[in-house]
């Protein structure tokens, strides 16, 4: 279907971080035409770059006219509540109103799973309503809700936690020995970045396809797991003998099982539908 959907189609890509940069890829073998988004330099070959900031919706203005889709997929400078409003909930003001009454087939928001809020390890999916018990939630709740006023088509795609190439961050916490007890189980959503961003890619070819999208999807691999099921197998590869003692203090996310139907239903497949899968190709890449 990539060729045939996406061939020629002009895409927009604001926000050329990790995720962005491999959808605008992705999006370039599908034969579309892109324009990569961004306040600074760089951007992937191919990509046509236009510099803009989502904070100052005249720069937005400037974009091309004639963009039929776009993905939005940034992320804060700070991760304190002013960097969330900042760059979420005003920069959907922001592209709302700069963009308002230009005939964009789709909008693609990346937001984040972290809308649903704690549920005790109960079950979320996309007909689950979204209750953020953080700040952090609300505001991106918000967003979503802000981006709407623009008045087209929009999908927020609500991610797990992403991991991939350059995100380590357990791996390392694991080569450090910090173990995690079993009880009480915390349960871990996750998704690979290779498929967060062909994910994107599936849902822009849906929606050119004709294909009817819902406002909201969440984006994970369906392989709910506890945390210490994830941590112990990491461990048996690394061959890291844990520390229960040594448990990370720090904050984790809710615990809940999220389940990702949407994308199941249109027929999307994951490269890695489980922790394993995509953990066992991260370590057989060296750092």
């Amino acid at each position: 279907m990539q060729g045939a959907v996406l061939k020629s189609r002009r895409i927009g890509v604001i926000g050329l971080g990790d995720l962005g940069s491999a959808v605008a890829l992705r999006l370039l073998e599908a034969g579309a035409r892109v324009t990569g988004v961004r306040r600074g330099d760089g951007a992937p070959p191919g990509v046509v770059l236009r510099r803009a900031d989502l904070a100052d919706p005249e720069t937005l203005r400037r974009l091309p006219e004639d963009l039929e889709a776009l993905v939005v997929s940034v992320t804060p400078d700070a991760y304190d509540l002013d960097g969330y409003r900042t760059t979420y909930l005003e920069g959907a003001e922001h592209l709302a109103l700069a963009l308002a009454g230009r005939p964009l087939r789709r909008v693609l928001w990346v937001s984040s799973t972290g809308v649903y809020g704690e549920q005790g390890g109960g079950d979320v999916d996309d007909a689950t309503a979204a209750e953020p018990d953080s700040e952090r939630g609300r505001i991106l709740l918000a967003a979503e809700q802000a981006l709407a006023a623009g008045g087209w088509p929009v999908t927020a795609l609500r991610l797990a936690g992403i991991y991939g190439p350059g995100r380590t961050a357990l791996i390392d916490r694991v080569r450090a020995g910090r173990g995690v007890p079993p009880e009480p189980v915390h349960w871990t959503n996750r998704i690979h970045r290779d498929d967060a961003a062909a994910a994107i890619v599936f849902l822009l070819e849906q929606s050119f396809a004709g294909v009817p999208l819902p406002d909201t999807v969440i984006g994970s691999d369906g392989s709910p797991t506890p945390r210490h099921e994830v941590v112990n197998w990491l461990a048996s590869q690394l061959g890291v003998e844990l520390t229960l003692d040594a448990v990370d203090a720090g904050p984790r996310a809710p615990s809940r099982r999220l389940w990702p139907r949407a994308l199941q239903e249109l027929g999307f497949r994951w490269r890695y539908p489980n922790f394993r899968e995509g953990y066992r190709s991260m370590l057989a890449t060296p750092p």
